[in-house]
């Protein structure tokens, strides 16, 4: 257990998690748009990658949100290793945030790298093994969402044990909000949608 931190009261509280929603939703929308209309996609291919263009396009919701002060969270893109993908961060005090998709509301995202160090930099120090957590350190947290659907059919935030094993926390986000009613205060239009395909264009040029 991680300890002195509880993700719904320090990280994910009802306020956070109404303005947290709506951006999955829209996001997912913008991915079928994106997937349907496409035209270097083309109908077949862009139905095979919807999952990667509904992580794309969860990333690029969070972070316009969070860049027009719509979340409160600071976000940046970080690049990997090889500088050949990016991912977003949303930070807030010492928490940093990543987002991931996967196929059951308990499931780890895969491997990699920058989680596996996230998860030793500051949950270790939580966990008793280090004598003091100290402000440099993050605690990490990913927010999960998925799958085959057209809406997300869950979207969760947990805080990993530091072997990137199981979930040392984990809320649900409807079930911090079950009973309010949630309003998307900048629903989609057809301004973001131009300017999500061509931030897709501008990540397939870095991919290259």
């Amino acid at each position: 257990m991680v300890k002195n931190v509880d993700i719904e009261k320090d990280i994910i509280t009802p306020s956070v998690a109404m303005v947290l929603l709506p951006a999955f939703t829209a996001a997912y929308a913008l991915a079928k748009e994106a997937a349907d209309t496409f035209d270097f996609l083309g109908g077949v291919l862009g139905r095979q990658i919807l999952p990667h263009l509904k992580n794309w396009a969860v990333e690029y919701e969070l972070d316009r949100r969070a860049r027009e002060g719509m979340l409160p969270f600071e976000s940046c893109f970080v690049p990997n290793s090889r500088m050949n993908h990016k991912h977003l961060e949303l930070r807030q005090g010492n928490f940093v945030l990543t987002v991931s998709q996967t196929p059951h509301v308990w499931s780890l995202p895969r491997d990699c790298i920058f989680r596996n160090d996230y998860c030793l930099n500051g949950q270790i120090a939580m966990e008793g093994f280090e004598p003091a957590f100290s402000a440099e350190k993050n605690i990490y947290g990913i927010l999960t969402h998925g799958y085959g659907s057209a809406l997300p059919s869950f979207v969760c935030c947990g805080i990993p044990t530091p072997d990137m094993g199981a979930w040392a926390q984990q809320v649900d986000l409807n079930s911090v909000v079950r009973g309010l009613t949630i309003v998307d205060s900048e629903p989609v239009n057809d301004e973001i949608v131009l300017d999500f395909k061509n931030a897709l264009r501008d990540r397939q040029e870095e991919a290259k």
